[in-house]
């Protein structure tokens, strides 16, 4: 039986007191290691929440202060704007975005001019009067008018009718010369005009001054040079950058800012909506909005009369974000990511409130899984290596005060037993030399018998001396050993012969490994007395008149003693106790077989000093098989005395 089972056994008193001492306490600080835990994963959460929640406030007050100070630089003024009037001015393109396409038409002429322009129109569109019609358009070009822009593209059309190249040369040098401001009767600027007349009329005729017309109307159109809407803007770009011998750094500039200025046009109605919301919120220094048509954020800057804006692209607001979050988390142990929203998908952050399109989260740094997981568990491991030391603290106290109860219950029974042992062959042996010394016996053969009987009842009480003296010598170091080299079958041999003077000759059976020389290096006297004490368990704890063999033999490398009885056997529990010292298995005390529980321990102790162990195998109610195996005398290691 186990000790927890033994104390268990003793009754409630034990087991309240194992309550008090061992898990009560046990239970307590567990329960405050885990509330201890809980309660600083909880505090060190709200402070990184709290910690992260001041970097986002940090962060947003910094992006601010970057968009501001971009309106105030000119970053971006490309693509600034003003919003009044229901319309959308971008000053640098000097493009209007109206909500409704609306086509603007040029200056009026006067009465006089309109009458010229008419029949000059009229003398060409008559069938056969090309000269006439050249004719009056050449007049007009003394008119101090606007009329003579007008002209001069008129005329540049009849010579691409007509395929003249020396007059195409010469009326695209007159246009670029003229005023860039004049319009057509329809709004069209004459150099947009003759630019589109020029690749209307085919590439193949065009002169290589019409390469040069393009270019210089493109960057014109860049610049700002006419009042357009976004309409008119968008429809020169396209066709006149379609030209061939065109810059192609020009052509790759204004295609890019046509892209925009369309996506632009098409959000015209919600960049409109978004400045009428805030014209009631002015206590707002702007308010932003991404727009994933054009992947850009809007800013509009609210103002007295209308109000101003920025369109910055939103890679560059999410780059300057992650670079401004980097700097903020450095001193943490957590990192911060922005990633610009399009507001379709699921939020995965954090929005700030000035810019609802960017998302901030924040992971762990990378760093070592074992250093992160310490410093974040550290009060919790804490806790736990406490309480395990506390629950081995009070484990080995509760092991050794039962060790040292059942040490003092089996000194208690060792000297019951060993008095009664004592009191047993003593007894005996006064008993029969009364009968001796009264002079009743007279009869050889009786006598005879007497003197058997003394003689194992002093030989049996020797033995029992012998055996706390040999025990005492080896627990306390004393014991001294001549190691030689013997034969195994003869130690044995002369341990049976002890039993057979004694009268037990007719229940052992020998099967010894006669003709073969078991040779060990051992001490002689301490191999029999080990071989002594295992016949002698297996006489006294098998039935009477049942057989106990000894076998000997040699098996890989060793050679062994065997002794099997067929006794009550040893339950499996009991097999690991039955070599402590002072133990004795159940069934010894059930069958009232006397013992001190000494001998098998005596026999363990002598096998480890001989470099030896001790085996045992044995079914409950099948009986015993003991061995001691000894190394064989030519592996064996060399022994000190």
């Amino acid at each position: 039986m186990d000790p927890l089972g033994r104390m268990l056994h003793r009754g409630p008193r034990e087991i309240l007191l194992l309550g008090a001492i061992v898990l009560l306490p046990a239970v307590a600080l567990g329960l405050l290691a885990f509330r201890t835990f809980q309660g600083e994963r909880v505090r060190e959460t709200y402070q990184r929440r709290e910690r992260q929640q001041q970097i986002l406030r940090l962060l947003e007050s910094e992006l601010s202060d970057w968009i501001v100070s971009r309106r105030a630089d000119g970053a971006d003024g490309r693509f600034a704007f003003e919003v009044a009037q229901r319309s959308i001015f971008l000053p640098r393109l000097n493009v209007r975005l109206l909500p409704d396409y609306a086509r603007e038409t040029g200056p009026p002429l006067s009465a006089r001019d309109a009458d010229l322009w008419r029949e000059a129109q009229a003398a060409e569109f008559r069938a056969g009067n090309t000269a006439d019609a050249i004719q009056r358009y050449r007049g007009l070009l003394t008119a101090g008018s606007i009329l003579v822009s007008r002209a001069q593209l008129a005329l540049l059309r009849l010579a691409l009718e007509r395929g003249d190249r020396s007059d195409v040369t010469s009326w695209l040098k007159a246009l670029q010369a003229s005023d860039p401001t004049a319009t057509t009767e329809s709004g069209i600027p004459i150099p947009v005009a003759a630019s589109l007349l020029l690749i209307g009329r085919g590439n193949s005729a065009l002169p290589s001054e019409a390469a040069e017309l393009s270019n210089q109307v493109l960057s014109q159109l860049s610049a700002g040079r006419w009042p357009l809407n976004a309409a008119q803007w968008i429809y020169y770009v396209r066709e006149i950058s379609s030209a061939p011998g065109t810059d192609s750094r020009v052509r790759t500039e204004v295609l890019a800012t046509t892209g925009l200025l369309e996506s632009l046009a098409a959000e015209a109605g919600d960049l409109l909506a978004l400045n009428e919301g805030i014209e009631s919120r002015r206590d707002r220094p702007f308010v932003s909005r991404y727009f994933p048509t054009i992947k850009s954020a809007v800013v509009l800057f609210p103002a007295e009369g209308g109000s101003t804006g920025l369109v910055v692209a939103g890679d560059q607001i999410g780059r300057e974000a992650q670079a401004r979050l980097t700097a903020l988390a450095a001193a943490e142990d957590f990192e911060g990511r922005v990633a610009v929203s399009d507001g379709r998908a699921q939020p995965q952050g954090t929005s700030l409130v000035a810019f609802a399109f960017l998302e901030a989260s924040f992971a762990d740094r990378n760093q070592a899984v074992w250093r992160s997981h310490l410093r974040r568990y550290f009060v919790f491991y804490a806790a736990a290596l406490l309480l395990v030391g506390a629950a081995a603290g009070l484990l080995f106290t509760y092991r050794a005060v039962t060790r040292e109860m059942e040490l003092s219950r089996m000194k208690a029974g060792f000297i019951a037993s060993v008095s009664h042992e004592f009191r047993t062959p003593l007894s005996a042996i006064e008993a029969l030399l009364e009968r001796l010394e009264s002079g009743k016996v007279q009869d050889e053969e009786m006598l005879r018998r007497y003197y058997q009987a003394s003689r194992r009842e002093v030989h049996r009480l020797t033995g029992m001396v012998n055996q706390l003296l040999d025990f005492s010598r080896l627990e306390e170091g004393r014991a001294q050993f001549r190691f030689e080299t013997i034969d195994l079958n003869d130690v044995a041999r002369e341990a049976v012969e002890s039993f057979v003077d004694l009268g037990f000759g007719a229940r052992l059976t020998e099967d010894l490994a006669t003709g073969t020389t078991l040779s060990v290096t051992a001490d002689r006297d301490a191999a029999r007395q080990a071989i002594h004490n295992l016949i002698d368990n297996a006489l006294k704890y098998s039935p009477d008149g049942s057989a106990v063999t000894i076998v000997s033999g040699r098996r890989d490398g060793d050679v062994f003693v065997r002794v099997s009885d067929r006794g009550a056997g040893i339950a499996p529990r009991e097999q690991s106790l039955i070599f402590e010292q002072f133990y004795r298995a159940g069934s010894a005390g059930a069958g009232g077989v006397q013992g001190t529980g000494l001998g098998l321990a005596l026999v363990r102790t002598v096998m480890a000093a001989h470099g030896g162990r001790v085996t045992l195998e044995s079914r409950p109610g099948e009986g015993s098989t003991f061995e001691l195996i000894f190394p064989e005398a030519s592996s064996s290691p060399a022994m000190a005395t």
